[in-house]
């Protein structure tokens, strides 16, 4: 019970943070047994939003595509096309920067 609370709790926040871009997105607050594909795959999307600030942007990406693994890890079949995603804005801010 208190596991689907939790999880339940960190989605919605999760769904807030994607709702407001520039909020504040889950990093790694939460024990791995909690997470679930679906927590997973939402904050990925959360920190791909947040990537469009330039100055966070990187860092953002990074935090998404770890998440994007970590659905594909526990199963999400939405988890391939977000990693494609992020590792194409990663390649483009490499090219940025040389």
């Amino acid at each position: 019970m208190i596991k689907q609370l939790l999880t339940a709790t960190a989605f919605l926040f999760v769904a807030t943070a994607q709702a407001e871009p520039h909020g504040n997105c889950l990093t790694n607050e939460l024990e791995d047994r909690l997470i679930t594909a679906d927590l997973a795959v939402a904050a990925g999307n959360c920190h791909l939003a947040s990537a469009s600030d330039e100055g966070q942007a990187v860092s953002a990406l990074e935090y998404a595509h770890s998440w994007f693994l970590q659905a594909q890890t526990l199963g999400s079949s939405q988890a391939r096309r977000g990693l494609d995603l992020v590792e194409k804005k990663l390649a483009q801010a490499g090219q940025a920067h040389d």
